[in-house]
């Protein structure tokens, strides 16, 4: 195998990566719609669906690792692309803007999720919630 970062691969996997974390987010308002409604049946199927979908998410990532896995050189280049916060990567090509925008949006993204989720687990634990204030 050559020892080459294929960043157009890369963008790829980042891509079906933010595309799945969209789904979870939907799947998420899905299951916060369920829960004011009661309905424990739901609830289950929901959050069914919601492990499928972060399975998705974890496997592009262990993906998007491995690509950068090639030699030294790749592996130069996925820390540059894979490792460094988005907000400090220097594209040097067109798929690597490509790379730092998808990056941006994710973490975008899934803070939005974070926050969304720590209101769904007060209202589900109440008083031993994580993140009880």
């Amino acid at each position: 195998m050559e020892d080459v970062l294929n960043v157009e691969d890369l963008a790829i996997l980042y891509q079906r990566r933010y595309s799945s974390i969209k789904d979870i987010k939907v799947i998420t308002d899905k299951l916060s719609d369920a829960l004011s409604g009661n309905d424990e049946f739901t609830v289950e199927v929901i959050l069914e669906e919601r492990d499928l979908a972060i399975r998705k998410v974890e496997e592009a990532t262990e993906k998007i690792h491995l690509l950068g896995e090639t030699g030294p050189k790749a592996a130069f280049a996925a820390h540059r692309l894979i490792y460094t916060e988005p907000e400090s990567i220097v594209p040097e090509t067109e798929d690597e803007k490509l790379v730092k925008e998808i990056r941006l949006k994710t973490k975008t993204l899934v803070q939005d999720l974070q926050m969304q989720d720590r209101i769904l687990n007060k209202r589900l634990a109440r008083d031993q919630s994580f993140y009880k204030d």
